[in-house]
């Protein structure tokens, strides 16, 4: 796969995996505090003719230095524009968690601004937009402390790097503006999308219901699919082969092999 354009690597970073000719992109967005490499394992589990690239948001990993965006239309004010280059394929989204609401808004505003949408979008441990309960975006405020026993609730990083204190000065101030941007998320009904959707989920996440899965259902006219898997809400750690494997699945459907 061709590097990127240094004008274009701010916000995407290639996934490597299987090479060949693309015919479509997938971008994959990652859920709070957390940066483009959680996918760096995912090339070799997706089909050919897909170019997967993973969304690097301000104030993570090599854009540590970049202030983190705590409101989501400042952040796709900028995102938006970020991604035009990378449009000219077709494409799908992929996001987990807050990764969920960041890349279907994005898609509801490039429906809205410039009449695309994605051929498939995937959204997994989030629920359904219209079942979020905004809350007053407080978790700005929250000391350190309480912000590692948020990262220790979701379970979603090992503890050696929870006790490491140079990794919690790099992630902290990214997923304390994480925890903002969803605290204050307000779902603003709009027209349904029109694409396919595959639902992902834990069948052990404490705050993901199989109910709140079902709810995206409701904000496309496209075929709905959800699929459960064992595990929390960080299901996608240890189910990663099965996971793919049904993204590969629906991304065929496509004629993407």
């Amino acid at each position: 796969m061709q590097s990127l354009p240094l004008r274009d690597r701010a916000w995407l970073r290639p996934i490597p995996g299987r090479t060949g000719p693309a015919g479509a992109r997938l971008f994959c967005f990652p859920y709070a505090g957390a940066g483009a490499t959680v996918f760096r394992d995912w090339g070799p589990g997706l089909p050919d003719g897909v170019e997967a690239l993973a969304v690097q948001l301000p104030g993570r990993e090599d854009r540590f230095r970049e202030r983190p965006v705590a409101d989501l239309d400042e952040l796709l004010d900028t995102l938006v524009p970020g991604l035009s280059p990378f449009l000219d394929r077709p494409f799908a989204v992929f996001g987990h968690s807050m990764g969920a609401i960041i890349c279907w808004e994005l898609c509801r505003r490039l429906r809205d601004e410039r009449g695309i949408e994605p051929f498939r979008i995937f959204v997994s441990g989030c629920r359904a937009l219209q079942f979020h309960a905004s809350r007053t975006p407080g978790d700005a405020g929250l000391s350190d402390t309480e912000l590692v026993d948020e990262l220790v609730a979701l379970n979603g990083t090992p503890q050696q790097l929870l006790d490491n204190p140079e990794f919690l000065s790099l992630v902290l101030p990214a997923f304390r503006a994480d925890l903002s941007l969803f605290a204050g998320y307000v779902h603003r009904p709009s027209a349904p999308l029109t694409c396919p959707v595959t639902v992902f989920g834990g069948s052990e996440d404490p705050r993901v219901a199989v109910d709140h899965l079902k709810g995206w259902a409701d904000l496309t006219t496209g075929p709905c699919d959800v699929q459960v898997f064992p595990g929390g809400h960080f299901f996608l750690t240890d189910q990663r082969a099965e996971v793919l494997q049904n993204m590969s699945r629906a991304l065929a459907e496509r004629g993407v092999r």
